[in-house]
């Protein structure tokens, strides 16, 4: 048996750990506010479905499409521009709007017209050769003066824009004003996206030879510097102012030169998509370090005209 002596010394030292357990809490938990209720320990809450937080995916927002805005007005142009006009054809309604002007104005076509050089003869020779079919295909894509004055002049030359006038309904479109130059077709926006609606169509090059013309303008290449004596780049403009997903299916041809007669590019920017056809015409003084128009250095700005407008055609997509 433990005697009294050991009792009360073991009854001492529990009173001794208790108090200093009373003074370690005092200092290592802090003061509960008045009226506020106990703390309860962690592991006494219990969760509900309506505490857990939810995450909700949210579908991605409809790329935007090209369309015409509700005020086709409010397109503005680059303020560098004398000249400048624009036209879009939605080719599942068959609605044409654009610049006040779209049908009143013309410009230059420049090499915008070896669309239809192309076309034309494409029509009219249902079997060319591969060498043939490489020299046209190198007309769109590099844009080869020297084979659009070759196959022109086999389309009959003028006589060749006449029939273009005749067969794709073109409203303001003239012959050159210098026979025989294809470059000196004038044309307005309008008729420039009657001209590519015709292509998209199959009238131009009739129904054997529509896919091959549009995978030819679909592979365009060459930046506004890449430009020598009689052919140049022409992927910039329209194509660089689409939506991603609009420009997998785009083809386009572009045509520019710097005139002497009155001392401006002329550009023009033509693009055809399964759902429109948009033509952006412009002019503006050209620059040159030696005065001549052979060197003509400021294209970009051009490019830049077009690319600007075909944002301004942005739309959300119709669900």
């Amino acid at each position: 048996m433990f005697s009294r002596a050991v009792l009360m010394t073991y009854a001492v030292v529990a009173l001794v750990a208790a108090l200093v357990t009373v003074v370690a809490a005092r200092f290592v938990l802090p003061p509960v506010p008045a009226g506020a209720a106990s703390p309860v320990h962690p592991s006494r809450v219990t969760s509900s479905p309506a505490a857990k937080l939810q995450t909700i995916t949210q579908p991605s927002p409809p790329a935007p499409v090209i369309g015409s805005p509700a005020d086709p007005a409010d397109v503005k142009r680059p303020g560098y521009l004398t000249f400048f006009g624009w036209a879009l054809l939605d080719r599942k309604t068959g609605e044409l709007t654009g610049s006040a002007n779209r049908d009143s104005v013309t410009n230059t076509t420049e090499s915008m017209i070896k669309v239809w050089i192309a076309a034309d003869y494409l029509r009219h020779h249902g079997s060319p050769d591969a060498g043939t079919q490489d020299e046209l295909y190198r007309m769109i894509v590099n844009s080869d003066d020297d084979v659009a004055h070759k196959y022109f002049k086999l389309n009959g030359a003028d006589a060749s824009i006449t029939e273009l006038i005749q067969l794709c309904e073109l409203r303001n479109a003239q012959r050159p004003s210098i026979p025989g130059y294809w470059s000196y077709t004038t044309m307005s926006p309008a008729d420039a996206v009657r001209l590519g609606n015709c292509v998209a169509t199959g009238r131009a090059a009739g129904p054997t030879w529509t896919t091959w013309l549009l995978q030819a303008m679909h592979d365009v290449k060459g930046s506004v510097t890449d430009q020598q004596t009689h052919t140049g780049g022409g992927h910039w403009g329209i194509i660089d102012g689409l939506p991603a997903e609009s420009v997998v299916k785009v083809s386009i041809k572009n045509g520019w030169t710097p005139q002497v007669y009155d001392h401006n590019w002329h550009v023009n920017c033509l693009a055809i998509h399964p759902d429109w056809v948009l033509a952006i015409e412009l002019r503006y003084p050209w620059t040159s370090p030696d005065g001549t128009w052979q060197r003509a250095n400021n294209l970009q700005p051009g490019a830049d005209a077009c690319r600007t407008v075909t944002r301004q055609l942005w739309v959300a997509p119709d669900l």
